[in-house]
């Protein structure tokens, strides 16, 4: 691993950094994403909710601050009977990430009306609009929102709306009975070439610039460990659509169990989203469908059909 020492960055540059990158004409949330939520609302037994809205400042022609404010939603499919298993699929925790929120979409609009009768179904499409339209990881403040998945004391405004709506959610759906929990949760990641200059990037702002040595080809699942189980019939159902499961032998310096890495064993980790929605599942996972070669000039089926398998798996589980 090559390693250069550099100067970290200043406040200054972490507080500015958010704003100084441009919306993206093809990732634009308003045109993109939320006609497309709006439209599931007009489908029986789908209700479209509001959980929360979040602003963000982005730099004119002028290099001049201008606030964009965007509402994050959820999409809740089935007639919410308690005896019914309920299941969350989660998209656009990163905003660069685009599979996630076009995966959640294409399974509200194809998958779910098949699944609603024996399920309760609630999507969070995109949790992270703004970094989305800017093809962006990090959210203001250059946080990640994937280390900041907290119960209480989430940073982010992404993540102070989600963990509240959550624990709403859950209290409705469960009457307040907290013994109860939804069945499982997947939440939809990548690993795209962008990578790359992110990692670099990451190391320029804390003061060390390395380059990135393994880059792993397909989708592996990270799961708990009393989650493998489960975790095995997803990776198996992606298999099974003829997508590639990653078969190097580790993960990033874990061992690999047959396309799962398994949290016990990738040491000290917090704030993540399968750690904050655990809280009320009963099991939870991270999709991560890794090319270095995977771009937003990639043909989206490319990269939703592998994360569509995956939520398919979680669903053919039972």
């Amino acid at each position: 691993m090559k390693k250069i020492k550099k100067s970290p960055w200043t406040k200054e540059q972490f507080a500015n950094w958010y704003q100084q990158h441009p919306v993206l004409e093809s990732r634009d949330y308003v045109k993109t994403i939320v006609p497309r939520i709006h439209a599931l609302n007009e489908r029986s037994d789908f209700i479209v909710e509001k959980y929360g809205e979040v602003s963000y400042k982005t730099n004119n022609q002028n290099s001049e601050p201008v606030k964009t404010t965007h509402d994050l939603f959820r999409i809740l499919i089935g007639n919410f009977s308690q005896n019914k298993p309920c299941y969350l699929v989660i998209g656009g925790t990163h905003g660069y990430e685009k599979s996630g929120p076009l995966a959640t979409l294409k399974f509200a609009e194809q998958d779910a009306k098949d699944l609603k009768q024996k399920f309760n179904i609630v999507i969070y499409p995109c949790l992270s609009p703004g970094p989305y339209e800017k093809e962006l990881r990090f959210t203001e403040g250059r946080i990640d929102i994937n280390r900041d998945a907290f119960l209480e004391g989430a940073k982010t405004q992404e993540m102070r709306a989600f963990s509240g709506s959550l624990k709403e959610l859950h209290a409705r759906i469960f009457k307040d009975n907290l013994t109860k929990k939804f069945t499982a949760a997947i939440d939809l990641h990548e690993t795209p070439f962008m990578d790359i200059a992110i990692d670099k990037e990451s190391a320029q702002a804390g003061g060390e610039l390395f380059e990135l040595d393994i880059f792993p080809k397909g989708m592996f699942l990270i799961a708990f460990d009393e989650d493998k189980t489960l975790g095995d019939k997803i990776i198996q159902q992606v298999r099974n659509e003829g997508h590639h499961v990653v078969d190097d032998n580790t993960l990033y310096g874990s061992p690999n169990h047959n396309g799962i890495l398994l949290m016990s064993q990738m040491g000290s980790v917090t704030g993540r989203v399968r750690q904050l929605v655990k809280h009320y599942t009963t099991a939870s996972f991270t999709t991560e469908y890794c090319d270095e070669y995977l771009t937003d000039e990639t043909p989206d089926a490319e990269r939703v059909e592998p994360q569509m398998a995956a939520i398919r798996g979680m669903f053919l589980s039972i």
